[in-house]
């Protein structure tokens, strides 16, 4: 399931005009490849690290490392050899600048699981970074450059995935700071606030960028902005599963809600009669 987190290194592909051009997955399989394989090595450790603290919640208890099912030799076997192969795949087949993204999510990643995760506000800054990076290793993979609005969007949805991180943790145990110290600093009252002006500024964001004008050149087209209907659904969704308290994290917030894959199919539908199908009407467009 954690996987589903690395989609975000294939959405420059769709919004490059590059999903009908084969030799563009040549680059964008393996880019996502390799950062399983990277994020793999990330949940090793971070199991490793967090095994004391995850025997103390009622689920993350049997996660391999906290159970005693994988002792933690094993796991930081596996974290070499996870980074290892990651590195020497995207060495043979993706170009330099990927592999130079590739190390900065490592690095990040590495701070975030041995000091960040500790510290108010920079623990959720430091996951959207991750998922920032996750972008921009996805437009290295096929060659374009990140537009600023793909990085605002990107960052202000992972802002609003990691407040709601926060909340079903405290929402899923009875001493949240015993679990991790970071949530000293936080409350359900402050992390509500907090969904609240990250989800304004993600459905903001979006709905700016599919107007902008610089969006409309690039795909001759003003139409995306009639797939805000179903970002502004997801993300108002993704609040009230989030208030509701019954999920470890966002992944199984997402993932276990038919009703959030249902929407995402269409949104992703539309998005791709728009670019890839649809053909304008009004010389104006262009």
């Amino acid at each position: 399931m954690q996987w589903t987190k690395n989609i975000f290194v294939l959405t420059p592909l769709i919004f490059s005009g590059y999903v009908t051009e084969p030799v563009a997955y040549r680059c964008a399989v393996p880019a996502l490849a390799c950062f399983c394989l990277w994020s793999s090595a990330v949940y090793c450790l971070n199991d490793v690290l967090d095994a004391a603290a995850d025997r103390q919640h009622p689920r993350k208890r049997l996660r391999p490392v906290a159970s005693g099912r994988i002792s933690a030799t094993v796991a930081l076997v596996l974290m070499v050899v996870f980074v290892l192969t990651g590195l020497a795949l995207g060495a043979a087949v993706l170009p330099h600048s990927f592999l130079l993204v590739g190390v900065l999510y490592l690095a990040n990643s590495l701070l975030y699981c041995v000091l960040l995760k500790y510290r108010v506000i920079v623990d959720v800054l430091s996951i959207a970074i991750g998922f920032d990076l996750r972008l921009v290793a996805g437009c290295a993979a096929i060659g374009v450059t990140p537009t600023s609005w793909i990085l605002i969007c990107g960052f202000s949805l992972a802002m609003l995935l990691g407040f709601g991180k926060r909340r079903l943790e405290m929402d899923g145990l009875t001493d949240p700071m015993a679990y991790r110290s970071s949530l000293q600093s936080y409350s359900p009252e402050k992390l509500n606030v907090l969904l609240g002006i990250t989800a304004s500024t993600c459905l903001l964001s979006y709905m700016l960028y599919t107007v902008a004008p610089d969006t409309v050149r690039l795909h001759q087209t003003s139409r995306l902005i009639y797939t805000v209907p179903f970002v502004a659904y997801g993300i108002f969704r993704y609040i009230f599963k989030v208030q509701e308290g019954r999920h470890d994290g966002p992944v199984e917030v997402l993932g276990k809600d038919p009703i959030f894959a249902i929407n995402g199919l269409l949104w992703l539908l539309t998005v791709v009669v728009i670019l890839y199908i649809a053909k304008p009407i009004f010389p104006e467009e262009l």
